[in-house]
């Protein structure tokens, strides 16, 4: 290859950009403009009249009394030194001190040593070329060494003219002119060539398409018809069809002109800049709001068996937000409008080299992406956009690079870059938010916002549950406490319960003694299935309790105390101005007139008896001791019916490793979480779960099927990603906050920067709970099974959770004629834990003998 061709290949040299913009950079083109203008008006106005007589370039002793420079004294002493040093060529200096300043202004250009040096040769050679040429000798009175100065006379008459020739001396100084030119503006020869070229190539097809949609204007004119203003269609037709076979350039006809719209021009959105804090001083605080809202729905429901956990907690008051910390006011360096549309113009310029055109569109500066918005022609796919990520991300020089193509709602491609300097998301700007605070979200979390600035609450009453995943140390934990913090800020004790289990032990440690918890931190993984199995009871509970009420879901359940009571007082109101006798609330009328009745009927001496009911047709009838009445056998004792509560409290269970659970009880842990997910909604308990480790064997089918809310944090590879989001992308996140969220129903994940809250928030605020009350366990997990405390058991201690797995054991062992741990797992889809303790129970009670190694177990009763 030779040397011409090899620098035709070279790509164009890149201007040099400062990697970081200095806050002088604006002031120094201002400086460079200034001075430009000034030497440039001494060099205009320079007089050799305006010399004081001290100078060797004074015309005599009295000159200089009177000075007619534009810039004065100084100015005349300047221009007049450099024209006698330089000639003519001075001029180049304020020009090219213009062209900086320019460049510094616009494109934050750096200028080098380089240019600098470009300028020096541009006035050496300019100062010989005319001292060789003889050039503007004529103003000799005000450049005495001719138009060249000394510099010219030196370089150009002395050394070049003598040694070359006139002839050879221009042609040297000619290219070494060209080649200082280039050094100064930074661009490659090639490259100007290049640009120089496709104007006038662009200039001539718009001359020729304008030209051809000129005769067709007058053709058709000719062939309309007078008096219309509709040309012959026949005879078009036939031309436009003839044009399109001989593979002429298409004319439109009158009907068919385009339109030529100018796309509107790209517009910069900083939504980075956090929201100022004093704005908000006149605003009702997020406290008393729900403080208010908590007194109303106090003085309106009755409290019945939970009215000791309300009671209890009358006087609780919402952490104030003045325990959460606004960040230190750094100094924000103003969006860099310039950086931003050279990025963008590299980005069409790389997918122009691709064969991909497309317009510049908006760009947003988030927290901690920034989104250049392309707009592609029509016609194109873009997935080929899609496809040059990796392209991309080397054009501009970026560490990871997302593009979101489309964008949802535009018809915009997305090409996401991480920001140098991140601005972080305070907890309290979105917890004094308008939409978390007068939003009507029933379980409000805030979790960050996304790139166009926008607070992102989520409802967790509306998830229902919610799956968070990412790799260590990319704000997983950060978001877990956000969430908690927010409901934290916004509900009571009795009004929320948090149940957490955090196999890592570190993580929760902050929260033991909030009065929140319904039971305490579960650290070991062992007790966390039976934590998760006193959910499930709970949430069965709950379900018999709303059957029995008539009750649908959980609000409905909390919010029927108030229509019964009014209704019940309006009738109570209305039998008492009958006359009627009055009647206790909650007493059905039926059973007060049979007691009345039956209290009439009977003489004076019986037993002052109670009808409550019957009991499988016999009269269920009682003295006042409790002694029966009646003629047959009094029925069995009744089961103690389920005490019905005014009001539940919502249930918020919080898993924050779920791959430690996996490895302990896998099969159990599965099923527990898959009963919670499929029916708890309803019940008002809520599930979530984190996990740093997503991996297939981890985050099952079964629970991301029942999870359709998920959280995903940067992860290390793409199939790590498809298992959080059943598609890649997060693997492209950048950390320490940025995530993807898949609102409840949503189709496409958010990006967004995650809310910061700090351990020293943290522990303020639980100290803020802690000081009104300390926590009020619903049961203790232990190692005996406690969580089960009302769980009818034998005398061995088996819940009857056990027996009824025990049954299914033995119904196994007598079909299958032997009995061994790895057969009830496969038979029953038990977990190791259980399927050995089923065998343990089985050995106690004689009918399996004791283990023989991998051998089955000896079956010693006869199972028929």
């Amino acid at each position: 290859m030779s040397r011409a061709a090899a620098v035709a290949s070279r790509p164009p040299r890149a201007r040099s950009t400062d990697e970081k913009v200095s806050p002088w950079n604006d002031v120094h083109g201002i400086l460079l403009l200034m001075l430009s203008a000034m030497l440039l008006l001494a060099l205009v106005s320079y007089d050799p009249r305006d010399m004081p007589g001290w100078s060797f370039l004074a015309l005599s002793e009295s000159s200089g009394e009177v000075t007619q420079n534009f810039v004065g004294r100084t100015g005349a002493l300047v221009a007049g030194h450099l024209l006698w040093l330089m000639g003519l060529a001075g001029y180049l200096l304020p020009f090219s001190m213009t062209w900086f300043g320019v460049s510094k202004l616009h494109s934050k250009m750096k200028i080098t040593r380089v240019a600098w040096l470009g300028v020096v040769v541009m006035i050496v050679t300019a100062a010989g070329l005319l001292e060789v040429q003889n050039l503007l000798n004529e103003r000799d009175h005000i450049t005495p060494l001719g138009g060249g100065g000394a510099l010219g006379y030196f370089v150009g008459g002395s050394i070049l003219k003598t040694l070359f020739g006139k002839i050879g001396a221009t042609l040297l100084l000619t290219v070494v002119y060209v080649v200082g030119l280039f050094l100064t503006t930074g661009q490659h020869p090639l490259t100007a060539i290049r640009s120089i070229r496709a104007e006038l190539s662009r200039w001539q097809q718009e001359r020729e398409a304008q030209r051809l949609i000129e005769e067709k204007l007058a053709e058709e004119a000719a062939n309309t018809i007078p008096g219309t203003l509709t040309p012959v269609p026949t005879e078009l037709r036939r031309k436009k069809k003839g044009a399109e076979l001989r593979g002429d350039t298409p004319v439109a006809t009158t009907m068919e002109l385009p339109l030529k719209f100018d796309p509107p021009a790209p517009k910069i959105i900083d939504s980075s800049i956090p929201r100022s804090h004093e704005d908000n001083a006149d605003k009702p605080k997020l406290a008393e709001v729900w403080e208010k809202k908590r007194a109303q729905k106090m003085e309106q429901a009755p409290h019945g068996s939970l009215g000791n956990l309300t009671v209890r907690f009358k006087d609780y008051k919402l952490p104030p937000m003045d325990l959460l910390q606004w960040p230190e006011n750094s100094n924000h360096a103003p969006t860099d409008k310039g950086e931003l549309l050279g990025i963008q113009a590299t980005i069409v310029k790389a997918l122009a080299s691709f064969g991909i055109s497309v317009e510049p569109g908006d760009i947003t500066r988030g927290p901690a992406i920034t989104r250049y918005e392309v707009r592609p022609v029509d016609g194109l796919r873009v997935s080929r956009i899609a496809s040059l990520d990796a392209d991309l991300a080397r054009a501009t020089r970026a560490e990871r690079i997302n593009i979101l193509a489309p964008i949802p709602g535009k018809d915009t491609v997305g090409i996401e870059l991480a920001n140098k300097e991140k601005i972080i998301v305070p907890l309290r700007e979105l917890l004094e938010d308008d939409i978390f605070v007068n939003g009507k979200s029933k379980l409000p979390v805030a979790l960050g916002k996304d790139v166009y600035g926008k607070t992102i609450i989520g409802d967790l009453a509306a998830m229902p549950h919610l799956l968070v995943a990412g790799a260590t140390g990319s704000g997983k934990s950060v978001c877990i406490n956000a969430i908690i913090t927010s409901l934290l800020c916004r509900f009571a004790p009795d009004e929320l319960r948090f149940i957490m289990i955090d196999p890592k032990v570190v993580e929760m440690q902050n929260y033991e003694e909030l009065p929140h918890l319904a039971l305490p931190v579960v650290t070991d993984p062992k007790k966390a299935l039976l934590a998760l199995r006193w959910v499930v009871k709970e949430m069965e509970n709950r379900y018999q309790i709303f059957a029995q009420e008539g009750c649908r879901n959980f609000e409905a359940f909390n919010n029927r105390n108030r229509k019964r009571k009014a209704e019940a007082d309006a009738a109570r109101a209305a039998r008492n101005a009958a006359g009627a006798p009055p009647i206790k609330a909650g007493v059905d009328d039926a059973s007060v007139s049979a007691a009345f009745a039956e209290e009439a009927a009977a003489p004076d001496t019986a037993p002052k008896t109670a009808h409550v009911g019957t009991v499988d047709g016999d009269t269920e009838m009682r003295d006042a001791s409790g002694t029966w009445l009646g003629d047959s056998q009094p029925p069995p004792p009744r089961k103690q019916e389920v005490v019905i509560p005014d009001t539940m409290p919502y249930i918020v269970v919080i898993v924050d490793e779920l791959a430690d659970l996996m490895q302990t009880a896998p099969a159990d842990i599965e099923v527990a979480i898959a009963r919670i997910t499929q029916m708890a909604r309803a019940a008002g308990i809520h599930l979530i779960v984190a996990t740093q480790t997503p991996r297939a064997d981890v985050i099952t089918g079964v629970i991301k099927a029942n999870i359709p809310t998920r959280i995903a944090f940067q992860v290390s590879s793409a199939l790590d990603s498809r298992v959080i989001l059943d598609r890649k992308g997060a693997e492209n996140l950048v950390g320490k906050g940025d995530m993807l969220y898949v609102p409840p129903g949503g189709a496409q994940p958010v990006r967004s920067q995650g809310a910061l809250v700090t351990d020293d928030e943290i522990h303020a605020l639980v100290s803020h709970c802690v000081a009104q009350g300390k926590p009020v366990f619903d049961v203790k997990v232990d190692e005996e099974g406690g969580a089960f405390g009302d769980d009818e058991g034998d005398e061995d201690g088996v819940s009857a959770e056990e027996m009824e797995c025990l049954e299914k054991c033995l119904e196994v062992v007598r079909q299958e004629k032997k009995a061994s741990t790895s057969l009830l797992q496969r038979r029953l889809r038990l977990g190791y834990g259980r399927a050995a303790r089923m065998i343990d129970l089985l050995e106690d009670r004689g009918i399996i003998g004791p283990g023989e190694g991998a051998k089955p177990r000896e079956i010693l009763v006869q199972m028929d």
